[in-house]
């Protein structure tokens, strides 16, 4: 690997292990601090590196443990990093380089996201103990719905969060290009 690869996916890593860190230890910004987590994995791209996005990636989410005291039970922040919120940006990436039907991302997209969300209301229905019956009356209904409105927070939130990951690409290829030489 080259010193710039290296070097980028070292900070990327450092960034995503901070990120991971706060998300855990601030129980109000993991939704937040996951997302910007992904944002820093693909820091590498600019360099044109895949191997350098799985590094940071990984060692990022390992770091992000050790740092958090392998704390899987009180936050989703870690399940949901190694699910999908670390991955997919890289993979999303990979795919559109390699120039994959539109299509055919969106519906992989669509259901790994889904799915992960899923996921996500599961692990706090049943391991953090969340119960709809201590609701007020008059939001009473959402327990009736709630795997319904799962499933299209789910979907919504693909279609949000894939032109994010794209916009954030463009924007560190261009603020990296003015600062890396």
């Amino acid at each position: 690997m080259k010193s710039k690869v290296i070097t980028v996916s070292a900070i990327s890593a450092s960034l995503v292990a901070i990120c991971l860190a706060v998300g855990i230890y601030v129980n109000f910004v993991d939704v937040f601090a996951l997302i910007l987590s992904s944002t820093f994995v693909i820091l590498p791209l600019y360099v044109k590196s895949y191997k350098g996005c799985i590094m940071s990636y990984l060692a990022g989410g390992i770091l992000g443990l050790i740092f958090g005291w392998f704390n899987f039970i009180s936050s989703f922040v870690f399940p949901a990093y190694f699910a999908f919120f670390g991955l997919f940006p890289i993979v999303n990436c990979f795919f559109k380089e390699k120039k994959i039907k539109t299509y055919i991302l969106h519906i992989v997209g669509i259901l790994w996201c889904v799915a992960v969300f899923y996921g996500i209301y599961f692990y706090y229905t049943f391991v953090m103990g969340l119960e709809f019956a201590d609701l007020p009356s008059y939001l009473a209904w959402i327990s009736d719905y709630i795997l319904y409105a799962v499933g299209v927070i789910g979907l919504v939130f693909y279609f949000i969060y894939d032109r994010f990951i794209t916009v954030i690409r463009i924007l560190i290829d261009r603020y990296l290009g003015k600062i890396i030489k």
